[in-house]
């Protein structure tokens, strides 16, 4: 018997050792996943759609490292408001010649605090605004409770702002001849391609008829006013290539263009936005009065603001007549944020508009934020944007914290991100938000219908290996996705408002992550190669 037991025990023990080590191997998913040679695999539905690429997203198109700009201008704090002085210094950088790779120079602020009385704007390409660092010892910028709240519209502190935006070159249009173009697709075929020469920046619009509306259920709200009309989504895009009349883009679509619901065309734009700008390495506050306090949570995003809705909790800072946004871009590309910590603003840390393209913003934080806890106050960063890549960022107390809005926000990624006591949900908030990923991010997450004011707030939106409560529903015409998350496929927030009745998105691999670790970086891998990925991650940032 002992010469038996012998032989069993390191049968048992190597039997129990294959087991850890098959468990310790991440799943794959069914729709995307590394193939027999190690690259990514794409399962297409019947119609051709399939998980997009969003290795696009981000500086340059992904990829490409933040440059050091020099510094031209130095700029040293003074007593009372410092606005004026900051502007003029950068001005006085805008008006100096690019150089050969698009830049004029930054301005450095050094250590110290600068109170600002006005917004202060970058309105020229090739302009970075630079600090000594984003630590309470480092440069400070602080918003004085405005005496005139008009004078920030909805702009911020600090903007990266250009005069004008694209324009569309109508008299260039030509139909997109396709019955369908499946979302990933980065090729159609269009009646005439003879007026297109590789390198064109074109907007592809989808466009959305009444029948669509109709197809998606937005046409029968409740409330009148709250019906969808017929509305185009404009991609931003260049030519890579042209074969006879077939055209091809370098970033993909993220909503089908169905021949059903009006189908597709493509024009040529003239681009005079903005470029090559950066914040950077600075911290900025909003200062308040913290005498405006209040115990009611607000509504927390449900649907009702009756007192049942509304309830006690300990006293909290509630004023609004402060300064709501720190960082706002419009009207530019090329953009980066970096190494930025916030605190106190209302509204946004960093805002993106409709219009700007190819932002990165990463390491940045915000903290404490002031402002009641209900409808449009803390959206912390919101992209709005396309192909925007926010990573390594951080937010507590928002709401909706990593966040997006209305059809033109596409192709944006958020990667590596953490929300600590949110308030709400991070999710594309409104309008047929498409085509975005949450990759490795931490934080409550939705993809859904949101109520009869909203209506379907993202189509074909993937989370991959996020951590949190979440609730992914898809709409008709498209698909949302969850792969590898850990969490309750529930919601903690917002009760009161989803329709439970939704259709279900795609769900695989619940409480398991799986691998790739990063579809980000491993997408941006097999496009550019590991140079690119190196380029944009730090030390210790897993991605395999």
């Amino acid at each position: 018997m002992k010469s038996v037991k012998l032989i069993l025990i390191p049968i048992l023990f190597l039997g129990a050792v294959a087991l850890i080590k098959a468990q310790d191997i991440p799943p794959t998913t069914t729709l995307v996943y590394p193939g027999t040679d190690g690259k990514l695999v794409y399962v297409a539905d019947s119609l051709g759609n399939k998980i997009p690429d969003f290795s696009n997203a981000g500086y340059k198109g992904g990829g490409v490292p933040i440059p050091y700009v020099a510094n031209k201008v130095t700029v040293w704090p003074v007593l009372g408001d410092n606005s004026a002085n900051i502007q003029a210094a950068i001005d006085k950088v805008s008006a100096l010649p690019l150089d050969a790779s698009g830049f004029r120079g930054a301005v450095l602020l050094k250590m110290g605090t600068y109170e600002l009385e006005k917004p202060i704007t970058i309105k020229a390409s090739g302009v970075v605004l630079r600090g000594e660092g984003m630590s309470e010892i480092g440069t400070i910028l602080i918003g004085k409770i405005p005496k005139d709240r008009q004078a920030y519209g909805r702009g911020g502190l600090v903007n990266i702002s250009g005069p004008k935006a694209i324009a569309p070159q109508e008299d260039t249009k030509q139909i997109i001849t396709d019955k369908y173009v499946p979302v990933g697709a980065r090729s159609f075929n269009v009646a005439s391609a003879k007026g297109f020469k590789v390198g064109d920046k074109i907007l592809v619009r989808r466009i959305g008829n009444q029948d669509w509306i109709k197809e998606i259920g937005e046409d029968s709200i409740s409330a009148g006013r709250n019906k969808w009309r017929p509305f185009n989504i404009t991609y931003d895009r260049v030519i890579v290539d042209i074969k006879g009349n077939t055209i091809t883009t370098d970033v993909t679509i993220f909503t089908a263009v169905d021949a059903r619901w009006g189908g597709g065309e493509i024009l040529k734009y003239t681009d005079e936005r903005i470029e090559q700008s950066g914040i950077e390495n600075l911290r900025g506050i909003s200062e308040y009065n913290p005498s405006v306090r209040q115990k009611t949570y607000g509504n927390m995003d449900r649907d009702k603001l009756d007192p049942k809705f509304q309830y006690q909790g300990e006293e909290y800072f509630s004023d609004e007549n402060h300064v709501s946004n720190f960082i706002v871009i419009s009207n530019a590309k090329n953009v980066w944020i970096r190494n930025i910590s916030a605190l106190h603003f209302a509204t946004s840390v960093i805002q993106s508009n409709a219009g700007s393209k190819w932002i990165t913003v990463q390491d940045c934080e915000s903290w404490e934020p002031v402002s009641q806890r209900w409808g449009g106050r803390r959206f912390i960063y919101q992209m709005n944007g396309q192909l925007c890549l926010v990573q390594r960022c951080f937010s507590q107390k928002g709401r909706h914290s990593f966040v997006l809005q209305n059809a033109e926000a596409s192709g944006n990624v958020f990667l590596n991100c953490e929300a600590v006591n949110p308030y709400s949900t991070s999710e594309p908030h409104n309008h047929w938000v498409n085509g975005v990923l949450y990759d490795n991010v931490k934080a409550p997450l939705t993809a859904r219908y949101w109520d009869y004011i909203i209506g379907w707030a993202g189509a074909n939106i993937v989370f991959w290996n996020c951590e949190g409560d979440f609730l992914v529903q898809s709409p008709p015409t498209a698909k949302n996705y969850s792969f590898g998350h850990i969490g309750i496929n529930a919601v903690i927030f917002n009760a009161g408002l989803q329709d439970l009745k939704k259709p279900n998105g795609h769900v695989e691999s619940m409480d398991y992550h799986v691998t790739p670790k990063s579809l980000y970086l491993t997408q941006l891998k097999e496009r550019l190669g590991i140079e690119a990925v190196m380029n944009v991650i730090t030390e210790g940032q897993s991605w395999k």
